[in-house]
């Protein structure tokens, strides 16, 4: 995603800002893009690009919102974090995500099975200034991604629960690249065109995944810890000419507790307080794009129970989500959505 590009071209601009050089021909903005990557190319670059796509989709990473905000500004105006380049990079991303599951009604070798699926639509924009006194290029770049699979869930002991599921991931990637300057159409556009930009891929990509689940019911709410791991792995169906043997590879593993509190009843309304806090871990291909191997969430807000009224989600609420340690940092006003 832009998320990859966005470092580098924010690293450019310092450079270009503090005047340390300016530079004006292709292989130079270049090679500042890429100089603390020695292994980027376009291959890498698509590569990454459907990783953290998968890692921004699936749900349970990452909570993105609307309202961004910097959290030090509530929390602690008198010593605020200099966020703005990361909160101006979540206004930038837009994510769509439709999850559904269905159980199956009997279960198998004592397994409790669901069908999973999940369809998902992410872009992200932004205006490239690589030049001075010209028009600023533009650059869109979207994933579209389809999700079919299964989990199969068994449990030992009365609070115990094991978890094990593989989920098949079909991706579409765009990107759309505006080279509005005649110094970009004449030093850029040779290079990059379809290779780094203006290209479409698709990719297949396989998702085994486990889950250890504790789960506590109390008279006064709900408490559970997951400690979940996911491994993707997939493969390039079609790409440019210039990108060979794509294979986007990326994992991560999360550690996180949930807890509701419950409130008050009013007929069918079931209304809790509901917290969370987690810790994400990182690997393989989308790593670079978030800056960090691990980052942290955390979550306040309210739950209401929707199971007497539908079997297609368990609750929906709203809250406030804070993420800390990635180039994702902020916080913004979220909508929850089978959030336990």
């Amino acid at each position: 995603m832009l998320l990859n590009l966005q470092c580098f071209y924010m690293r450019f601009k310092v450079l270009m800002n503090n005047r340390i050089k300016k530079v004006f021909t292709l292989c130079t903005v270049w090679a500042l893009i890429y100089c603390s990557y020695s292994d980027a190319n376009p291959t890498k670059q698509l590569e990454s690009a459907f990783a953290t796509s998968l890692v921004l989709t699936d749900g349970d990473s990452i909570t993105l919102g609307f309202g961004d905000f910097d959290p030090q500004t509530i929390f602690n105006p008198q010593n605020t974090l200099n966020e703005e380049d990361s909160i101006a990079l979540r206004k930038k991303l837009k994510l769509y995500s439709i999850p559904l599951k269905w159980q199956v009604n009997n279960p198998i070798y004592q397994h409790n099975i669901n069908v999973v699926s999940r369809i998902s639509y992410l872009n992200q924009s932004d205006f490239i200034s690589l030049f001075d006194n010209v028009a600023d290029d533009y650059i869109s770049e979207t994933v579209y991604n389809g999700m079919l699979g299964f989990n199969a869930e068994k449990a030992f002991g009365s609070k115990w629960s094991y978890q094990f599921g593989l989920n098949t991931h079909y991706l579409h990637y765009n990107n759309d690249y505006d080279y509005n300057s005649p110094e970009s159409r004449r030093n850029l556009k040779p290079l990059t065109d379809n290779l780094y930009t203006n290209l479409n891929s698709n990719a297949l990509v396989l998702n085994p995944n486990a889950t250890m689940i504790y789960r506590l019911p109390r008279y006064w709410g709900y408490y559970e810890y997951k400690l979940n791991f996911n491994y993707y792995y997939g493969w390039a169906l079609s790409h440019p000419d210039g990108i060979h043997n794509a294979a986007p590879e990326t994992w991560r593993t999360l550690n996180g507790i949930k807890a509701t509190f419950n409130m008050f009843k009013i007929g069918p309304f079931e209304q809790a307080f509901y917290i969370k806090g987690q810790r994400i871990d990182l690997g393989g291909d989308s790593r670079v794009a978030f800056g960090t191997d691990h980052f942290y969430e955390y979550g306040i807000g309210f739950l209401w129970d929707a199971q007497r009224w539908t079997s297609w989600f368990n609750n929906f609420g709203i809250g406030i989500n804070i993420h800390n340690g990635s180039s994702l940092d902020g916080a913004a006003i979220v909508l929850y959505f089978n959030e336990i």
